[in-house]
């Protein structure tokens, strides 16, 4: 969990500064189930707490699934776009700057043609399920 989350927060931070992405509300809110995987499941292999900490990572794969299927149905257009919301600009710097910021609903990045919100999705829900699985097996699930 924490190499995976460690890898997904470099993409993402190197995908900004090396190749000038400007990320969306979304893609930021994205990022922070990543840290929270990072922080918990080190936590979790730090402490004697192992199932707490477990769960706690749990819900934060959860958190990643909204957040990754919420921005990808908004860049499909199932779902208002609350970044473009804004109305009644007092300049015209103020709509200016709008137009010139990124958009949750816009595409800015895809690997292979798949946006790269629907792949943190598939990852946390991969990630999530791995979790399952290999906590079944030790026991975990059945002790809780």
């Amino acid at each position: 969990m924490i190499a995976i989350g460690l890898i997904a927060l470099a993409c993402s931070i190197s995908a900004v500064h090396l190749f000038h992405l400007k990320p969306c509300v979304m893609c930021k809110l994205q990022r922070i189930p990543f840290a929270l995987l990072i922080v918990n499941a080190g936590f979790g292999l730090l402490s004697s707490y192992k199932k707490d900490f477990f769960k706690v990572t749990q819900v934060c794969s959860a958190l990643g699934i909204l957040l990754g299927m919420g921005h990808f149905l908004m860049q499909m257009g199932a779902l208002p776009d609350f970044c473009t919301s804004k109305r009644g600009f007092d300049t015209a710097q103020e709509f200016s700057m709008m137009l010139k910021t990124s958009k949750c609903s816009d595409i800015a990045w895809s690997i292979f043609g798949v946006p790269v919100s629907l792949l943190n999705a598939m990852l946390h829900t991969l990630v999530l399920g791995l979790a399952y699985r290999f906590s079944w097996k030790k026991g975990l699930i059945g002790a809780v």
